[in-house]
């Protein structure tokens, strides 16, 4: 059976280049190892050779990816660009058990490989620019005109960690009551009225890429390049972002010390996602965390 592709006729992929297609998901399975994990195989770069009118593609596929990430991942890039720079989709692709997404390659570095070699200043002057990009998405209006968790347009499930494998907890949740119903559901015990936001739901420093080190220009402060891996982005309680970045980080990288961990989460991360009357959920957070391990 041939795959069921899509193609963004209207991105920068197509613009300008009649008879551009995107590679098959055979093809790009055939650049990959061939003991790639079928859940989450490592991501495929494709194009952009020296020469080349084509641009380099990355082409993260899986199991576990989901038509609902390269959808949301379409809407953020469309409506927030200029103000978060998000990886543009061109395509997906679904086959033999696989989603294929389509996406530009972002160049850079991630801040998690540079933190140890950053100096304060630099962390800040990261964690400053961060700081509209996250106002920005979680400004968003949402599609529809009744409240809803769930993601894209409200028809689609969560695709958290903790939600994705279990139907009940993953919605979709529509009208007035949608987080009511959502706490209910999940047995956390906040009972006060939580708007429900638009939410990366993965933000962490392997996620952010900066500007590769200038060895000529030591003085020139890193630039935010891209916010990556949007596959758990949807509309959660206004909470559930900094509660889960705070949890996140705390003990589960291995590449930086307990030490630097705890001083992302108490120093800088509060400087990116403003922390005022997000602390009293944490505790009711991390109880329905732990209780879904």
């Amino acid at each position: 059976m041939a795959p069921k592709m899509t193609v963004i006729k209207e991105s920068s992929f197509f613009r300008g280049r009649p008879g551009a297609t995107l590679p098959t998901p055979s093809a790009v399975r055939a650049r990959n190892k061939a003991d790639a994990e079928f859940a989450r195989p490592p991501p495929v770069r494709w194009g952009g050779d020296t020469g080349s009118k084509q641009p380099r593609l990355l082409i993260k596929y899986g199991a576990d990816v989901t038509v609902g990430e390269a959808l949301t991942q379409h809407m953020a890039h469309q409506k927030l660009l200029g103000r978060v720079p998000i990886p543009e989709v061109f395509g997906w692709a679904v086959d033999g058990g696989q989603t294929f997404i389509y996406m530009e390659e972002m160049r850079g570095d991630t801040f998690l490989s540079r933190w140890k070699t950053m100096t304060d200043a630099e962390k800040m002057s990261v964690c400053k620019q961060l700081n509209p990009m996250v106002q920005a998405w979680r400004s968003l209006k949402p599609p529809s005109s009744q409240p809803f968790i769930g993601t894209y347009d409200g028809t689609m499930p969560l695709n958290d960690i903790w939600l994705c494998d279990d139907k009940k907890l993953a919605g979709p949740f529509q009208g007035s009551k949608a987080v009511k119903q959502f706490h209910e559901v999940c047995d956390i015990s906040i009972h006060e009225d939580v708007p429900a936001v638009f939410t990366h739901d993965d933000f962490m420093m392997a996620n952010i890429l900066i500007s590769k080190k200038n060895s000529n220009n030591k003085t020139q402060p890193p630039k935010v390049e891209a916010v990556l891996d949007w596959g758990q982005a949807g509309w959660y309680p206004a909470y559930w972002e900094f509660c889960k970045a705070f949890h996140l980080n705390h003990g589960q990288v291995p590449e930086l010390s307990s030490d630097d961990q705890e001083e992302w989460r108490q120093k800088y991360l509060p400087i990116i996602m403003d922390p005022q009357d997000i602390r009293p959920y944490i505790n009711p957070f991390v109880y329905f965390v732990n209780s879904h391990l």
